[in-house]
């Protein structure tokens, strides 16, 4: 067990869409939900939702490689848990940092998606 982890929350779940449009539609005006983010990624669109207040969003996503799951935790130190987890025998890769942050990647032991993220100050992914 990894005792010092700095993982404090889920942030999202992926969830796969075939259309952005209608499934933010479906979210916000069906559920009633907010628009957390809706902007450009590095893997296309990029849209989280989540109930009003809530701490964890949903990211409708219409890529392929995301696997069935992605989730992506908040963490205080994105580099100390890198360097934890390779120490604990997982592959993890290097960090990088985006405008919404510092991110890395990993994979769960059945190939989900797995991402870090120190949350930049001036980035609208919610702390």
């Amino acid at each position: 067990m990894l005792v010092g982890m700095n993982i404090t929350k889920l942030q999202f779940v992926a969830v796969p869409v075939a259309d952005h449009a209608r499934a933010k539609d479906f979210y916000v005006d069906t559920l009633g939900f907010e628009t957390v983010v809706d902007r450009k990624g590095p893997d296309g669109r990029f849209v989280m939702v989540a109930p009003k207040g809530a701490h964890t969003g949903l990211v409708l996503v219409d890529f392929v490689d995301s696997g069935p799951v992605h989730l992506q935790f908040h963490t205080d130190d994105v580099d100390q848990d890198v360097k934890e987890l390779r120490e604990a025998g997982v592959e993890v890769g290097e960090p990088q940092d985006m405008p919404w942050g510092r991110t890395a990647r990993a994979r769960d032991l059945d190939g989900n998606p797995i991402t870090l993220l120190t949350p930049s100050k001036l980035g609208n992914i919610p702390e």
